[in-house]
């Protein structure tokens, strides 16, 4: 767990938790995470959180690796990295995607259209595009999608 680590630098829209002082500080000891398990409305989502949560709790020992109430531990693989390259922020009421993208979606040729805002096209920057938690409800000053390159 996780299948994806994705790094980014935070939203124009405004800072996360992991985005304060006491969690960037190169030299601090203090540490935040941010666990994106998918759609709100995903059913599947839930049970992402909860192996997730479960995870959590054993790798940190704030409980018994073996507890029953926990879910199972998934078996461990090697997570693919990505890094966002860029952030699109929504400028107009019209920016609006070409087609319903989901998170995790892959374009897999540079320069491919993926949304207009206003009359301004948003394209990919780069082969193997991952997306980022496409907005499907995006206003102006808003996070609309993050794109970024595989690391691997």
């Amino acid at each position: 767990m996780p299948p994806l680590v994705v790094a980014d630098d935070g939203h124009l829209s405004g800072r996360r938790l992991i985005d304060y002082a006491p969690f960037v500080a190169r030299d601090g000891a203090a540490t935040a995470v941010l666990v994106e398990a998918g759609s709100h409305w995903e059913p599947a989502t839930v049970g992402t959180m909860e192996a997730t949560g479960a995870a959590l709790l054993r790798t940190t020992g704030v409980v018994d690796p073996a507890d029953a109430a926990l879910w199972p531990m998934a078996a461990p693989g090697a997570p693919r990295l990505a890094a966002v390259t860029r952030t699109v922020t929504a400028r107009t009421s019209g920016f609006a995607f070409v087609r319903p993208f989901r998170g995790g979606d892959v374009l897999p040729q540079r320069n491919t259209l993926i949304a207009l805002d206003g009359e301004t096209e948003v394209r990919s920057p780069h082969d193997n595009c991952l997306m980022v938690m496409p907005s499907l409800r995006t206003m102006p000053g808003q996070t609309a999608v993050r794109l970024a390159r595989f690391m691997d």
